[in-house]
């Protein structure tokens, strides 16, 4: 039978685990059509589907705890390229207390946090975006000011995917169940970074006991005890007869969280604009605002 569960402390070290062979997938509802991109903040991995099929992984940076990336839904609201950084004034700030020169503008370049792309995803007054970075080594991590970071590559590759309107959840999940394709149980739990309330731990043991009575298999609850307690992020299989079995194929996520609420519908495309939108002053990091097609635009104004 399936041991009950203890409540375990929640570490807080800020280590990320090395990329696994596979990495699960957090249990989202992904659209079926179209482009859907899922950040999961625990595990600093975004997931990009295509017609609701998972088709690339990127390893991401997010928002350090005291500049926390939110959870929720989002569309792509634009894509700058070559974008130039007007530095918020808390950044301005912690520059100055630092003991740094003060930058109120970091244009285009090896030097720009952004990188060679941002793609905004919110409105623009929450100046969130997907974008490079001039720190690789901080990918992945929990490093940035809200943002989410990619290495230049990876951000170059998703602005060309990604277009004005898709979809983007940004989730908070710390376990996340799946199965391989033997059937067997696979559970992967993550560092509590932002020392929320765990939302999927009141439903875990619930769940565990309903999958063993639907499969007639008995799970090893101190499996799950043990990888609640490491919290590394490596998937531990709760069915195998052996602790060291590997996964067979790849790891489909097991829904679970998903059944709990109804699905929330996709927030509607955003309208045609007439011309290259403005990107405004933001926080932190803030969107650019010294894209190259806007500043083509502003000579032929002027």
């Amino acid at each position: 039978m399936l041991k009950c569960f203890s409540v375990l402390a929640l570490a807080c070290s800020l280590a990320v685990p090395a990329m696994a062979a596979v990495t699960p997938a957090p249990d989202i509802q992904v659209n079926p059509v179209g482009r859907h991109l899922v950040l999961n903040l625990p595990q600093a991995r975004l997931f990009l589907y295509q017609d609701g099929k998972l088709a690339r992984i990127f390893p991401v940076a997010v928002g350090k705890m005291l500049t926390q990336t939110p959870v929720g839904s989002f569309d792509i609201t634009g894509i700058y390229r070559a974008p130039s950084w007007h530095v918020p004034k808390s950044i301005q700030e912690e520059m100055r207390r630092s003991g740094k020169e003060v930058q109120t503008v970091v244009p285009p370049g090896p030097n720009n946090p952004l990188g060679p792309v941002f793609v905004r995803f919110g409105e623009s007054s929450l100046g969130l975006g997907f974008h490079g970075t001039n720190a690789p080594a901080s990918v992945p991590g929990f490093r940035s000011h809200g943002c989410v970071r990619l290495r230049n590559d990876d951000a170059l590759e998703l602005a060309k995917t990604v277009s004005r309107g898709d979809a983007v959840t940004v989730a908070y999940q710390t376990i996340v169940l799946s199965e391989d394709e033997a059937g067997q149980l696979w559970l992967t739990a993550y560092r509590n970074r932002y020392k929320q309330e765990d939302p999927s731990l009141p439903y875990l043991a619930q769940t565990l006991l309903d999958w063993q009575r639907q499969h007639q298999q008995a799970l090893f609850g101190q499996r799950v005890d043990d990888a609640l307690k490491r919290r590394d992020g490596t998937p531990v299989c709760l069915s195998c007869k052996s602790a060291k079995a590997a996964i067979s194929g790849g790891l489909n996520a097991m829904p679970w969280l998903s059944r709990l609420a109804p699905a929330t519908p996709a927030a509607a495309p955003a309208a045609p604009a007439a011309s290259q939108p403005q990107p405004q002053q933001e926080r932190e990091p803030g969107p650019p605002s010294g894209q190259r097609a806007r500043a083509g635009a502003a000579r032929k104004a002027g």
